[in-house]
């Protein structure tokens, strides 16, 4: 079983690079980031988990979907601050479940 779990950490990391080298970012982002997913593939081979290696993954997406576009970055940052400061939204103004899921798909 271990053997298979080796597999997909592989094929996991060569896939993200593949993905972030499309994207022609600087090098110096490819660069931390293959450190990281380097680090974390050995750490889920080790374990015999993949989950560091979902979380490093997951945490570069979100980076670089912001770098992606600072602009809303930006935005979805004053959001969360004005979250913290105020509070949520009031529930007639929030998404339901189901309005993420019809959206995002998740």
């Amino acid at each position: 079983m271990r053997g298979r779990r080796e597999q997909i950490a592989s094929s996991t990391a060569a896939t993200s690079r593949a993905v972030a080298g499309r994207g022609r970012v600087r090098d110096t982002w490819t660069a931390r980031y293959d450190e990281d997913l380097d680090a974390a593939c050995e750490q889920a081979r080790d374990q015999g988990d993949v989950t560091p290696l979902v979380q490093t993954v997951k945490r570069w997406w979100f980076e670089a979907d912001a770098w992606r576009d600072p602009q809303a970055q930006r935005e979805f940052l004053a959001r969360i601050d004005s979250y913290r400061d105020e509070g949520p939204p009031p529930a007639d103004q929030r998404m339901s479940r189901d309005e993420i899921r019809t959206q995002f798909g998740v």
